[in-house]
């Protein structure tokens, strides 16, 4: 039930709004008002909160599982590497919680009543695995936070400079907890990432109307290099540190002042291909490149650029650029399920597989503008990619924190049109780890045509085949040693056009051979077709044992025969020394194409998927020969 109270400082009302609130911070006059019962203590007064482009402020109302809440406290946090607020949420049943947001990335958690004994915090490193609430989460990140400002309502006693070392975790399905150290034993909040739309906030700040009311004051965003005097507008009141576009001095930025860190050396100072202040449009917002990174792999050489982009209502994300291949990259707010299938190990995020690509140390070669992190020349980090082409995985490890982000493959012209660059970017070079394979489709296109055709080249041999084969004649010629004999046969008609006629023989010749010639005469014209065969057989035994060569049959082909009427002439002949008579039965069919003709056709049509499939997977040898993982090439294995 709320309560309302006197402010001891200076006589304003302050509201307590839960029975669970400990301290409350009165909105006039700052003062730090602790509760205890009835009583309040004035511990002193709470520094003045940095400005941000939140649009969430107290009173924001929100819906988060099906339950309303509204904010009624804030905390402002920084630590090494970041700047972030936590909101103290109230909701209609009574729970409290805590909604966060830091670079675009909002999480809803709730406190636990159990408490379980946890390992001491600097036990804890990331990627170390932690059972919470039924599921199994994984450290994302350890840090030592120190409070900055707060206002309205706290569950807690808290003020400036107070220490809140906290172990973030991430699990399954957007899972979110969050270890806090500040007290003991330990507290334990559990709940998940959410996309700031799913919270549906409403009364927040018209950051718009602000904009335009500010007074000259508010012009404290231009900051100035302590190095050369250039000014530079800082984006967000999360940025960090700034390297100077006119000296290339490096600096920390803390609020309105900066200190130098790194003062500008010969030859630091890099010239980005995509200026600092392009504004490109990417799955419908419009982004800001605000930073600029040139990485590499320590002693080796080869670099990328990675650019930092901002939103302007607090989000981030990143353009990576390698050999004129680009990625659009977020961090994930949800943990990757890991999975040991297949010859790369890998993450599943979604429906999507991705497949382990490569481990390496990334380390900053140059930097130039906003970054909201102290970044620092020379710093590496431990770096682990996974791809599922066109989509990229990546892990990036530190000490501290393990971030996971994922994109997707940007061609150059994609991105000229996105930002609507006048010069277009340069062509890509070989084939970057996440390119979409651009021979992947065609290969199977290919192999649809190779079925299409291939079944049109059975049909058509098919129809040439004509069904079963149909005998028109048969006759014999009777063969005298040393005579020539001749037979005619009776008149037969061939009804329709013949492509292939076949004459056949056989003579049972035994060590000896026969001369055999077939004339095949249209009656009508005259038209003849003639072909002569040699039959010859022998066998014996010897002192290897028994032997033999030749045979006893013979044939011959005749193409194109026309419809008519016809007659089969034969005239043979045995030699003078051959043992006997016999002989030789003479059949005339009609013969299908043989199947070696169809089969020849299917291998040269094979030809065109065989080269598909191989374009394609010299493609992927290519992709995956800079991985951890290289394949063998079609050429490598022909060699």
């Amino acid at each position: 039930m709320p309560v309302n109270v006197t402010c001891p400082s200076c006589g304003a009302a302050v509201r307590f709004q839960s029975a669970a609130s400990a301290l409350a911070v009165c909105g006039y006059c700052r003062a730090t008002l602790s509760r205890d019962g009835e009583a309040l203590k004035n511990i002193g007064r709470m520094a003045e909160l940095l400005p941000d482009q939140s649009a969430v402020q107290l009173g924001t109302q929100g819906r988060w599982r099906g339950t309303a809440f509204s904010v009624v406290g804030r905390l402002q946090l920084r630590y090494d590497a970041g700047f972030w607020s936590e909101w103290h949420i109230l909701f209609d049943d009574g729970k409290f919680g805590w909604m966060s947001e830091s670079g675009g990335q909002w999480t809803v958690t709730l406190p636990q009543a159990a408490r379980p004994e946890f390992p001491p915090f600097a036990a804890f490193k990331p990627g170390t695995r932690v059972q919470l609430a039924g599921k199994v989460f994984e450290v994302s990140n350890k840090e030592e936070a120190v409070c900055l400002s707060g206002e309205g309502e706290l569950p807690f006693v808290v003020g400036p400079g107070y220490l809140a070392p906290v172990i973030d975790l991430r699990g399954p399905d957007g899972a979110f907890a969050t270890i806090d150290y500040s007290s003991d034993p330990a507290s334990c909040y559990v709940g998940e990432s959410v996309d700031a739309a799913a919270l549906k906030l409403s009364n927040t700040r018209d950051l718009a109307s602000e904009a335009l009311i500010a007074t000259p004051s508010r012009k404290a965003d231009t900051i100035a290099c302590p190095a050369c005097g250039a000014p530079w507008a800082l984006h967000d009141q999360s940025v960090l540190a700034m390297a100077c576009a006119r000296c290339g001095a490096l600096s920390d930025i803390d609020g309105k002042i900066a200190k130098v860190r790194d003062a500008a050396r010969q030859g630091s100072l890099v010239r980005p291909p995509l200026p600092l202040g392009s504004k490109g449009k990417f799955e419908g917002v419009e982004w800001e490149a605000i930073g600029f990174m040139r990485k590499g792999v320590p002693h080796e050489s080869g670099n990328w650029d990675e650019y930092l982009l901002y939103d302007g209502k607090g989000g981030f994300a990143w353009l990576v650029s390698e050999r004129g291949h680009w990625n659009f990259v977020r961090q994930l707010n949800k943990l990757p399920v890991q999975s040991l299938a297949g010859a790369r190990p890998g993450y599943t995020v979604g429906k999507d597989q991705f497949s382990h690509f490569a481990d390496y140390r990334a380390e900053v070669i140059a930097v130039l503008g906003e970054f909201t992190w102290r970044v620092r020349v020379g710093e590496t980090v431990h770096v682990r990619d996974f791809v599922a082409p066109p989509k990229v995985l990546s892990c990036e490890q530190t000490d501290n924190e393990w971030t996971w982000s994922q994109g997707y493959y940007l061609s150059p012209d994609e991105v000229t049109a996105a930002f609507a660059l006048k010069k277009p970017l340069g062509q890509a070079q070989g084939v970057n780890a996440c390119q979409p394979n651009p021979h992947a489709g065609a290969r199977w296109r290919v192999l649809g045509l190779f079925m299409v055709f291939a079944l049109v080249a059975w049909a058509v041999h098919s129809w040439f085949s004509g069904g079963s084969e149909a005998v028109f004649k048969r006759t014999e010629l009777a063969l005298t040693p040393g005579l020539e004999s001749t037979t005619t046969s009776e008149p037969f008609r061939i009804a329709s056009d013949q492509r292939r006629v076949e004459v056949d023989h056989y003579a049972p010749v035994s060590n000896t051979w026969a001369g055999v010639v077939v004339e095949l005469v249209n009656r009508d014209t005259g038209a003849s077709f003639d072909a002569a065969s040699e039959i010859a057989y022998y066998s014996g035994y010897d002192s290897d044992g028994s032997w033999s060569e030749g045979r006893q049959t013979g044939n011959a082909v005749f193409y194109g025969v026309p419809a008519g009427e016809y007659h089969l002439v034969v005239r043979g002949e045995l030699p003078p020394d051959a043992p006997q008579g016999l002989s030789d039965q003479v059949t005339l069919r009609v013969t299908p194409p043989p199947f070696s003709n169809l089969l020849v056709c299917w291998i040269v049509l094979l030809v065109f998927p065989v080269f598909a499939f191989m374009r394609s997977y010299n493609f992927e040898v290519a992709r995956w020969s800079e991985s951890d993982h290289p394949m063998t090439s079609s050429s490598e294995d022909e060699d």
